[in-house]
């Protein structure tokens, strides 16, 4: 879904390292590459899922994006604005425009203030609406997230984690931004009401028009309520695609175990052919070759140079660093 032909954001060739830790920090060089050369565009009104294991490093780049964090190399491009390289006093009058909803909404929200303080605060300090007017901008708020106006008189102990959530995301909503990057949002919640929050979300971007970068790992989730997904392996994108035609075609090797290691209702599907994860991740200090090639079944000695570049794997838009497992099957 691109109903615009200007992104609202963009990255290129994002890279985030970090020292490895060891006992003597003092002499050591190892380097973790958690993010290396990302690139991706997100367009108005669209969801972009980014998935993979725990430790891939989908979340770094959510908090690149968002100036949590600083890249060693690349770009992150608001509109036309490069914010990775603006000094925090720039960057803070951008940031009503892009904002963030984090998986711990506990922790996400100061437990010493009521949801009226906390709604509140955030509008009045960048002067999103006037001081009359803030109290109906916030029963508007809580009610659009599905909550009762009386809400904003309680603590957020005293609500559920789905509830925390809706609190979280009606704080994000309330200062009108264009994007909201959304870091594992439901996975610390139940099944029954991942698929609320889920729908709340869908509902909200119909409504408001809001892009989403949203990070998870729980492929369900991530198929539902996206448009485009990149599954990420140990810091780079390994393949993206529109989310109906990855489902249903993967062709990276890691995609394919992904999904093949989900959950099936249909009983005779069970037994259909698949690829099995084996091994562990291990040590991210690397820098040529498939970094996936010594848990892939199809793995050759050529995988271990291979230039790892995205290339066309199908239908527009659907890129790949590996065309082994389509090559495997015959495709």
């Amino acid at each position: 879904m691109q109903n615009e032909h200007t992104p609202i954001l963009t990255v290129r060739e994002l890279s985030r390292n970090y020292p490895e830790p060891e006992k003597n920090r003092l002499f050591s060089r190892a380097m973790n590459h958690a993010v290396q050369r990302v690139s991706f565009e997100l367009y108005r009104g669209e969801t972009l899922g980014i998935v993979g294991e725990s430790g891939c490093g989908k979340s770094t780049v959510a908090r690149m994006v968002m100036g949590l964090e600083k890249p060693d190399a690349g770009s992150v491009f608001f509109h036309d604005t490069r914010i990775d390289q603006l000094p925090e006093r720039s960057l803070r009058s951008l940031r009503p425009r892009f904002q963030m909803v984090f998986q711990d909404s506990g922790s996400s929200l100061n437990g010493r203030k009521r949801v009226v303080d906390i709604l509140r605060e955030p509008m009045l300090y960048h002067r999103i609406v006037a001081k009359d007017k803030v109290d109906a901008r916030i029963d508007a708020l809580l009610d659009m997230v599905g909550l009762s106006p009386s809400a904003k008189l309680r603590y957020p102990h005293e609500f559920s984690g789905g509830q925390r959530q809706r609190i979280c995301i009606a704080k994000a909503l309330s200062l009108d931004p264009e994007l909201i990057i959304l870091d594992e949002p439901v996975s610390a919640l139940d099944v029954s009401v991942q698929a609320q929050i889920l729908n709340l979300l869908r509902d909200l971007q119909e409504k408001l028009g809001v892009s989403y970068l949203f990070i998870g790992h729980g492929l369900g989730a991530v198929h539902y309520i996206s448009h485009r997904i990149a599954v990420m392996y140990r810091g780079r994108i390994v393949e993206t695609g529109d989310s109906q035609e990855l489902f249903r075609h993967p062709v990276h090797p890691y995609t394919r175990a992904l999904l093949d290691a989900a959950p099936l209702a249909d009983y005779d599907a069970r037994n259909r052919e698949r690829i099995v994860l084996r091994g562990e991740i291990g040590h991210t200090d690397w820098t040529e070759g498939c970094a996936f090639r010594r848990r892939c079944p199809y793995a050759t000695s050529q995988c271990a140079h291979a230039s790892c570049t995205m290339t066309a794997a199908g239908r527009p838009g659907h890129l790949s660093v590996c065309m082994a497992g389509t090559q495997e099957r015959g495709e």
